[in-house]
């Protein structure tokens, strides 16, 4: 085989190897969905630990959560992680309406890709059961839709729509010797 012939075919073989690993990185578009769908549930972890405050006294719950930025008419507490956008008191539910931000880089040096997303998640808390809802909602104008590339509608996105107790079982007890010991048993 010629030298030529054996460049061109090491060429053709790096063009292969190249176009299959491309290939099988996600999309940057992919990555954002991934983490606002993240972001949707991390939500959900946190707000389930204030779910019975919500539940109870859902303005007052609200106040507290300084993880999330109350944005509603009038209302300007600062920044958090989520934006609370709308709240509706009805009497056999709360509902939070909140704006979740997610975003993703790819590559590394000059060659990289960035891109953010926010979504629109209703998070229903039902008087009667111990459980948090996620469902798509309608925000309108979004506060600082600006700093997002795109919004992404919920029902788009993959995540868990429910959460309850069994999802957040009591952390296992550990008791250490010469202290004093609450666990069940002794």
């Amino acid at each position: 085989m010629s030298s030529q012939a054996g460049r061109v075919a090491a060429g053709a073989v790096l063009v292969v190897i190249a176009g299959a690993l491309t290939g099988c990185a996600p999309s940057i578009g992919t990555l954002v969905r991934d983490s606002l769908a993240e972001s949707v549930e991390d939500a959900q972890d946190s707000l389930w630990e204030h779910r019975d405050q919500i539940v109870s006294d859902p303005e007052a719950a609200v106040a507290g959560l300084g993880f999330v930025h109350d944005a509603r008419e009038g209302a300007d507490d600062g920044s958090g992680l989520y934006t609370l956008v709308a709240l509706d008191d009805a009497e056999d539910t709360v509902t939070l309406t909140l704006v979740v931000g997610g975003g993703a880089t790819t590559g590394g040096g000059h060659w990289y890709q960035q891109a953010s997303a926010a979504t629109c998640v209703d998070f229903v808390f039902p008087q009667a059961a111990a459980e948090i809802r996620a469902e798509d909602a309608v925000c309108g104008d979004i506060p600082d839709a600006d700093r997002y590339d795109e919004v992404v509608p919920f029902r788009d996105l993959d995540v868990r729509e429910s959460v309850t107790a069994a999802d957040y079982p009591p952390p296992i007890c550990q008791c250490h010797s010469g202290g004093d010991c609450d666990c069940p048993g002794g």
